[in-house]
């Protein structure tokens, strides 16, 4: 992070924990004290300034925030600023998101195409184009494997395929990650979000859990939200594992949150300008799109649910 002064820094806000904030700020940054030439990041726990709470600034993981007050040598500093968000998840929270990677196993738990959607709609839904990360593939078969990859390309997304047990595309993984500032992964638990992480940066080990030979899903292992370097000043922030994102959107935006209905609505024009792509004349969404039926029962949804029904359609 870039000094403003000899006693004032900015840094970036890794983790939470009880009433303080982990903030981790560049070595190289600090002059007036004596700090081991080895060592590249500095981790202090901060307080923050009750001026904050006055303005009703919210800090979160991934704010980059301006630190003052430094002890060096017990490591600890007052937050007194916040820079504006570029971005901001609310579920998890997570501030200046550069690139959301959702996690999805292709088996053990088996790849499930509405869950995947709704992780898929999520993302869209704050304007971050997501990509997804097929693991576990060593489980299945080649062509299986490719079979997943171009269901996806049809929707409309780029995937990285994956296998912590040979290794099998991982550098690109790493590659991918280091093209962008903060990759939140995201997906169901069990899919090896964790694991992962792990693999990348094995002095980490963080707690995993096996998935459930009954219910054929995972359990919940990541209880907050914490940020790891991935080298080349990135980051990665595991998330809390949750099966079943609510669908967050308002009627009329539901097509573009698809991007193959989005690659249609471009070049089209429906007849009419409030269509909701069900059943109205002059429709140019294709109902024979895979994921149209995942579409048409959850717009339905959201029109039953409207009570009372509000005409902001137009």
């Amino acid at each position: 992070m870039n000094k403003n002064n000899s006693n004032k820094l900015f840094g970036i806000v890794i983790a939470l924990k009880a009433n303080f904030l982990i903030v981790e700020i560049d070595s190289k940054d600090v002059k007036q004290d004596p700090i081991d030439e080895f060592v590249q990041k500095i981790r202090l726990l901060c307080t923050r300034r009750s001026k904050l709470d006055f303005q009703g600034l919210f800090i979160d993981v991934g704010d980059i925030v301006f630190v003052e007050a430094i002890d060096y040598k017990n490591k600890r500093a007052v937050i007194s600023d916040v820079k504006p968000r570029k971005s901001f998840l609310k579920r998890p929270a997570v501030a200046n998101v550069t690139s959301i990677a959702i996690c999805i196993s292709v088996d053990e738990p088996s790849f499930d195409s509405e869950q995947t959607s709704r992780f898929l709609i999520t993302a869209e839904s704050v304007k971050i184009k997501p990509f997804i990360i097929l693991t576990k593939i060593d489980l299945i078969k080649k062509n299986v494997l490719n079979s997943f990859i171009n269901k996806l390309k049809l929707w409309g997304y780029d995937s990285v395929a994956v296998s912590i047990k040979n290794a099998q595309g991982i550098d690109s993984l790493i590659e991918r990650f280091r093209q962008t500032k903060l990759t939140v992964l995201a997906g169901p638990s069990g899919v090896g979000k964790t694991s992962l992480i792990n693999h990348l940066i094995p002095s980490l080990s963080l707690p995993t859990s096996s998935v459930s030979k009954k219910l054929r899903r995972g359990t919940h292992t990541t209880r907050h939200v914490e940020l790891f370097s991935i080298g080349n000043g990135s980051f990665l922030a595991d998330t809390p594992g949750f099966n079943r994102p609510e669908i967050v959107s308002d009627i009329s935006g539901f097509a573009y949150l698809f991007p193959e209905f989005r690659a249609e609505l471009i070049h089209s024009k429906c007849k009419f300008r409030n269509c909701l792509h069900r059943d109205e004349p002059g429709c140019v969404i294709n109902k024979d799109l895979e994921r149209y039926s995942f579409y048409r029962e959850n717009i339905d949804e959201m029109i039953n649910s409207r009570l009372p029904y509000q005409g902001d359609l137009v």
